[in-house]
């Protein structure tokens, strides 16, 4: 009988260290070599990759296998080449300029602003009041252009050159013998105002109020005081935001109200030759110039000549220039424009390419100078209006700034992203006076029969509309990333059969898989350990050892007899009602699989 405990013991011992070192070798199983080996090869049969399958085929040869391993490989070198390709088309050129699906009325645009300046900037009755030594005339070759006298050492503020100018110029009110617009004839003072340009004092129509241009706007800026019986209100307006919902009954910057000569602006303007004193051309007449109307003119250089005695027609066509919402998620240097909250100017509020080349001369003035010309935005409230003597190092700035080739330049100043500009063409006629002419033209008899009379004196121009519809032009994504993926998830279909699913599939074998694998083993070996927990002997809680000890038996004390045991602990063996039986309790669990040995109990003999 004791041989065959001791062998069940024996046998039992060795199963258990058996069930334990397969239980480890299962946990090192998924991190083995061969463990890899065969989910690579299973990953290989399976993928939805083309090509891939060829390489893990059993019956097939291993030269075989390397030539579908080589064409998978040089199949992934060229997509990449092409992919690379799309890439550097995305990121060089991701701006393109179409033109937009939908056409646009004029009326919902500004009529365009018109700057007219006569040639003339001085009246020669206002210079003769003026005596040479003075300080007004310092200012005055200033606004002339005469640097004669260079010992001038009088330096000019933006107080005096205003009073000095609004004084010597040509008014409006004098210039503007007849305005009407929209077919109705209106009074010119509330059609134009005055208006500071390159040219001297000109005067303007349909531009904004001050208040709306400038930043830091003050009633020092202001040339002439506001017309009492005006009854057109300033509102604000920009290219990106357009005109507000709600709008006043009479309202500038004003729309267009039709198409035609009829429905377009019609002035007569006055030369008055005989009050020439000096001048930028070599001709008489005025120079006009079409432009924004959230924009200063600069006459000087991009205005059109029309002599005195000549009637012109100028047709306009508007040019409108918008973008996509999409656009702002590319950097500014790839394209290239400005939205109005990047607007990043100082004295403008309205950005635009033409207002921020204006304050970047006023700056590189300034720098060079030491002064700014009267014309250009007062960045610095107290810097001095550049006179006679600075001539020529203001020609040099602006002579370097309209090159582009030096130093000093104005590139950083882009287009907006939102422009609206304006397309002006120019045909001319002489008018012709002879009474005995019958002219079409609805004039009043008083221009040609008046003070006025002199038909070499005088300018008619005739601004218009010649549609009332256009197609405006659009930037938008060439690229955006939609259309790179779509563009590279045919590449790779085209090249490789890859799709999205190829990415959930390698995404699977790298994580899921392995993760399910380890929580498979976990298992498995949290069942061995659940079949085998019972053969461990229970053991008494230390705490109750000691009390029992406090008791009064020893801690080293042998244990009592066996007899004794067997009497004390009576009523604990007796089977209480309902209970299972002895070999109940000893009966064996059912394993999992059928070749596991039986284990053996050692205790039951």
């Amino acid at each position: 009988m004791g041989t065959l405990t001791e062998g069940r013991r024996r046998h039992s011992g060795s199963s258990v260290c058996k069930k334990d070192s397969e239980s480890e070798d299962d946990a090192n199983t998924i991190c083995s070599g061969a463990a890899i080996k065969r989910s690579v090869v299973y990953y290989l049969k399976n993928s939805t990759l083309h090509g891939l399958k060829y390489i893990a085929e059993e019956s097939i040869t291993i030269p075989e296998r390397i030539f579908f391993g080589l064409s998978f490989v040089l199949v992934v070198i060229l997509s990449v080449f092409f992919i690379s390709n799309v890439y550097m088309k995305w990121s060089a050129s991701p701006i393109i300029i179409s033109t937009s699906a939908k056409q646009k009325l004029t009326s919902n645009m500004p009529f365009p602003a018109i700057t007219i300046c006569n040639l003339n900037q001085a009246l020669l009755s206002k210079v003769e009041l003026i005596g040479r030594s003075s300080t007004n005339f310092s200012l005055l070759m200033g606004l002339c252009d005469q640097g004669g006298d260079t010992t001038i050492s009088y330096i000019g503020t933006w107080k005096y050159f205003k009073a000095i100018l609004v004084d010597v110029a040509q008014p409006c009110e004098k210039m503007l013998l007849y305005c009407s617009y929209g077919s109705r004839e209106e009074d010119c003072s509330w059609l134009f105002t005055s208006i500071l340009t390159d040219d001297g004092l000109c005067c303007n129509f349909n531009a904004l109020h001050p208040s709306y241009l400038i930043r830091n706007y003050s009633d020092d800026v202001r040339l002439e005081t506001a017309h009492p019986n005006t009854r057109y209100e300033p509102i604000d307006w920009t290219p990106e935001k357009g005109y507000a919902r709600n709008l006043p009954e009479f309202y500038y910057p004003r729309t267009s109200g039709g198409t035609g000569i009829r429905m377009g602006l019609t002035v007569v303007l006055n030369a008055s030759i005989a009050e020439y004193y000096c001048t930028k051309s070599m001709s008489v007449g005025f120079k006009v110039l079409v432009h924004n109307p959230a924009e200063l003119p600069k006459v000087s250089n991009y205005g059109f000549v029309v002599t005195a005695g000549r009637e012109a027609r100028i047709p306009i066509e508007p040019i409108y220039e918008d973008a996509l919402p999409t656009i702002r998620s590319i950097k500014k240097s790839v394209r290239r424009c400005l939205f109005s909250d990047e607007n990043d100017l100082a004295y403008y509020r309205t950005y635009s390419r033409k207002n921020c080349e204006l304050e970047c001369e006023a700056k590189l003035l300034l720098r060079e100078c030491s002064c700014v010309l009267y014309y250009l935005p007062r960045i610095d409230p107290q810097a001095r209006v550049c006179g006679p003597n600075d001539n020529q190092c203001t020609d040099r700035v602006q002579t370097e700034i309209e090159s582009s080739l030096t130093n000093l330049s104005c590139e950083s100043c882009w287009p907006g992203c939102f422009e609206l500009t304006y397309k002006a063409t120019i045909s001319t006629a002489s008018i012709v006076s002879d009474p005995r002419f019958q002219a079409g033209e609805n004039l009043p008899d008083y221009i040609f029969h008046g003070p006025y009379s002199n038909a070499s004196e005088i300018s008619i121009l005739h601004f218009y509309y010649m549609t009332n519809i256009f197609r405006s032009t659009t930037k938008s994504e060439m690229f955006g990333f939609t259309e790179f993926l779509s563009n590279t998830g045919g590449l790779l279909g085209l090249f490789m059969g890859f799709s999205i699913f190829s990415v959930i599939e390698v995404f699977f074998y790298i994580t899921v898989r392995p993760y399910c694998a380890s929580r498979t083993l976990r298992q498995r070996h949290k069942r061995r350990q659940e079949q085998l927990r019972w053969l461990t002997p229970i053991r008494m809680p230390v705490r109750r050892a000691v009390r029992r000890n406090r008791g009064g038996l020893l801690r080293n004390a042998p244990p009592p007899a066996y007899n004794d045991l067997q009497k004390s602990r009576g009523k604990l063996d007796k089977p209480a009602p309902g209970k299972r039986k002895l070999w109940r309790t000893l009966q064996v669990r059912p394993v999992d699989r059928v070749d596991e040995e039986l284990p053996t109990y050692p205790y039951l003999d």
